[in-house]
Order: C-alpha cells, then sequence, then structure tokens
C-alpha cells in the first residue's frame, strides 16, 4: 500500500499492515512522487540496494 507522507493512509487501514516503511529524506527535498517511492522499496527489496 503506498499513500501520501500524512494523510495518504488512513489510521484504520495502517492498524490492517504487518509493517511500515518510511523511506529518509536528506536535503530539501519535502517528498517523492509516490511511484519513486514504491520503486525504491521493490529495489531494495529485490536486494539490489
Amino acid at each position: 500500500m503506498l499513500g501520501h507522507e500524512q494523510t495518504g493512509i488512513p489510521p484504520e487501514a495502517l492498524d490492517l499492515l504487518d509493517s511500515v516503511v518510511e523511506i529518509p529524506m536528506v536535503g530539501i527535498g519535502a517528498s517523492l512522487n509516490v511511484a519513486v517511492a514504491g520503486s525504491l522499496v521493490l529495489y531494495k527489496l529485490a536486494g539490489l540496494l
């Protein structure tokens, strides 16, 4: 499940998840495009990061 940093996933849905991943940000960027965030997570899960 992917969503906005603060309000994209309702608390009720978060309660149903086994784990939650947060991508740390360095620098002045405030957020990542959801497609970019999803690709980073998949890249990590594939063992490429």
